[in-house]
């Protein structure tokens, strides 16, 4: 009996040490590429908008500008984990009216900027100027559509680099 026990508590230990946490969103990505924040985020954008995957459908996307730190910042919400979501719009629903075109750009303060993470996010892109000819990009969230943003980001200064 005491055998047993001793390998249901290691079985339960070794399960235990091997579970991500749900809200476990770790840096995945940090560089420095050439280019100015609000142009490289309106091409992010612009370019996760326009991807027809289907396992992109259901993201929603913000983008967000702080002048006060002088960066932009993307945030792509997972519109079947949103509150007051309606159905009627959302992208899973094949009858929806689907709303293409680049989301309104919202200028926040960075103190405002803390309320963007209550929401559940597939993943948050930060760009932020490091100087008059570098931006900082530095992304977290799901490793999935973190991986897909992070090139995305790289064409993005791929093109903006060529003249």
């Amino acid at each position: 009996m005491q055998r047993w026990i001793a390998v249901l508590t290691a079985f339960v230990l070794v399960a235990c040490a091997n579970l991500n946490g749900a809200t476990d969103i770790a840096q995945r990505n940090e560089e420095q590429f050439a280019g100015e924040h609000a142009a490289l985020a309106a091409c992010v954008v612009a370019k996760l908008q326009s991807d027809g995957r289907s396992f992109l459908r259901p993201l929603q996307f913000k983008n967000r500008q702080y002048p006060d730190m002088h960066a932009s910042e993307i945030h792509a919400y997972d519109t079947r984990y949103l509150r007051n979501a309606i159905a009627t719009y959302a992208p899973s629903n094949p009858d929806a009216i689907l709303i293409y075109g680049s989301p309104a750009l919202e200028i926040q303060s960075a103190a405002q900027r803390n309320d963007n993470d209550k929401p559940v996010y597939a993943f948050a892109l930060l760009l932020q100027q490091a100087d008059d000819a570098k931006v900082t990009a530095s992304l977290r969230g799901d490793p999935f559509f973190a991986n897909i943003a992070w090139k995305i980001v790289e064409s993005c200064v791929a093109a903006t680099a060529k003249p």
